[in-house]
């Protein structure tokens, strides 16, 4: 098992070592404890995204406590998901809680959760790397928007289920922060942003969207150094089209100049046209001269022998 794996294991398998520790006499009986569990979810369509599942887990079971981790193993090899999460929730009476909600319907499957105090077999997935969200995948190029104008007084689950929804056409989201004043989604795919872009000032629940494209400072991503929630590799769509502007004034500049040179060369096609025309009337001249020569040479001649002639009848 690799680091990351085993990481995540510690992370889902901590007891209440620290809970249960202590001399009970002298400390307040009264106070309760907070205690955590760990539980496992089954019932869920194996095909469905990792990132809408978990937060469909999360809305589901809000009411059990304070969830602290979402674990959805991945079948790597059929490439899809395995048939059981794993979630770690803290609260009192938090896997009671849990455990009433088996056989609850969760928007169209049936959740059947039982206590998973070490289910190691599903503790596999090398891409796990932290406490509530996995980074994106380090192949792909990942894009972020900022999105305002939405109903701030909602529970921030229910927020991000809707931004999900409301922006899964643009393309592939993994991730959903909602803050108190914004929210950013962090989203891939072709021309991801470009379709984003144009959803800003549609309505959501009553509230129109405001969307702007998020660009890191160059200087500031000289100097970061990767994090999980990095935007390294993000091209905004406006640069895009200045540099696009730049290449159609380029080409249209070019395209004028060979246009220049193609009337030069008409230009120099007639003058040439204007010159074999001369040349042409000029030969037609002395043509034309040359034939009156051999007349005149013709008439020379049939006077002479008229003359002759004559002269000889004398």
């Amino acid at each position: 098992m690799d680091e990351s794996a085993i990481k995540g294991l510690n992370l889902l398998e901590l007891n209440d070592s620290g809970d249960d520790s202590g001399d009970d006499s002298g400390a307040d009986s009264q106070t309760p404890r907070s205690t955590s569990t760990t539980i496992s979810v089954e019932g869920y369509d194996t095909w469905l995204r990792m990132y809408p599942l978990e937060l469909t887990l999360e809305k589901h079971f809000s009411s059990c406590g304070e969830i602290t981790n979402i674990y959805v193993p991945t079948d790597f090899e059929r490439g899809i998901l395995k048939s059981v999460a794993f979630m770690r929730i803290e609260g009192e009476g938090a896997e009671e809680k849990a455990l009433q909600l088996s056989g609850t319907d969760v928007g169209g499957w049936t959740a059947i959760v039982k206590p998973a105090p070490s289910q190691k077999v599903f503790m596999d997935d090398p891409r796990y790397a932290g406490p509530r969200f996995a980074a994106a995948p380090a192949d792909t190029k990942t894009h972020r928007i900022r999105v305002t104008g939405y109903d701030t007084s909602l529970p921030k689950i229910d927020m991000q289920i809707a931004l999900y929804n409301h922006f899964s056409s643009c393309g592939s989201i993994w991730k959903v922060i909602v803050l108190s004043s914004a929210a950013f989604i962090y989203l891939e795919g072709e021309r991801c942003v470009d379709k984003a872009l144009e959803l800003s000032g549609r309505n959501m629940g009553g509230s129109t969207l405001v969307v702007e494209p998020v660009v890191p400072r160059p200087d500031i991503l000289k100097k970061r150094r990767p994090l999980a929630c990095t935007t390294t590799g993000y091209t905004l769509p406006s640069t895009l089209l200045e540099v696009a502007k730049k290449k159609k004034k380029m080409e249209t500049e070019k395209e004028k100049e060979k246009e220049k040179e193609k009337e030069k060369e008409k230009e120099k096609g007639k003058e040439k046209g204007k010159g074999k025309g001369k040349e042409k009337e000029k030969e037609k001249e002395m043509m034309k001269k040359m034939m009156e020569m051999v007349k005149n040479k013709k008439m020379h001649k049939l006077k002479m022998k008229t003359k002759m002639n004559m002269y000889m009848e004398k």
